[in-house]
């Protein structure tokens, strides 16, 4: 099945970095230091990402015994959640994005002559961006999905849902990562940093496209506590169902 390329947009909004700074969406008012400091880095990172994703159709050939093998791609979905979560589905989209390389290179120039808080910000603006592209690349593919009368379901990333975080090698080579430059370290982390991968799949019948975000989630944040880059620290996290 073709891969295509695609260029993404960055248009971030406050909201979108609250999360990331330990915030909920709707703060108040920050402290002016603060304030400028997000305000730059916003900017910063917005000249300097080149946003590129990925994206790959393959069909299913079995869903069975925690693994679910694809038609036409070297790669294996595993894990407890992976047969549930894709059960009815015929398909799935793979998608990686990345906002290439230039972010990591900024960051490994301020924890060389920056303070604390200006690395702890740039990397969560960063990190609101490379969630941006993806939930763009993923619009993008629920719109293919739907118009081919499938109902989408949510994203499934290795390293989750006991989808083994080894399987990123896979993954991008099925993909054609170094297309977007994107590649894998030995210990299956992705570079640049701020890159992401993600299964959806196609459901012949009608599936919650939901990461389950409950109401009472105290920091109101868009992502699910599983999906948080701040999950190991957080002091209140939510409860989620296994294979969300």
């Amino acid at each position: 099945m073709k891969i295509k390329i695609v260029n993404l947009p960055l248009l971030l909004n406050r909201e979108e970095i609250y999360p990331f700074l330990h915030l909920g969406p709707t703060p108040g008012p920050l402290p002016t230091n603060i304030q400028r400091l997000v305000d730059t880095y916003v900017g910063r990172v917005t000249q300097l990402a080149r946003p590129k994703g990925l994206t790959r159709v393959c069909s299913i050939n079995s869903t069975t015994g925690g693994r679910v093998m694809l038609d036409d791609a070297d790669l294996v979905i595993a894990g407890a959640g992976a047969t549930a979560h894709f059960s009815d589905c015929e398909k799935v989209t793979l998608l990686a994005a990345t906002l290439g390389p230039r972010i990591d290179q900024c960051l490994a120039e301020l924890q060389q002559r920056a303070g604390a808080a200006d690395v702890f910000i740039f990397n969560a603006v960063a990190a609101a961006a490379a969630e941006h592209t993806i939930e763009t690349l993923d619009a993008l593919a629920v719109q293919d999905i739907r118009r081919n009368a499938y109902y989408p379901t949510a994203r499934f990333s290795p390293g989750y849902g006991g989808w083994p975080l080894e399987s990123q090698q896979e993954f991008v080579a099925s993909i054609d990562g170094d297309r977007i430059g994107l590649s894998v370290t030995p210990h299956h982390l992705l570079q640049p940093v701020k890159s992401i991968t993600a299964v959806v799949g196609w459901s012949r019948l009608p599936v919650t496209r939901s990461y389950e975000q409950p109401r009472e989630k105290p920091c109101r944040s868009p992502l699910t506590c599983r999906d948080c880059p701040l999950k190991e620290k957080c002091q209140n996290p939510v409860r989620e169902s296994p294979g969300l």
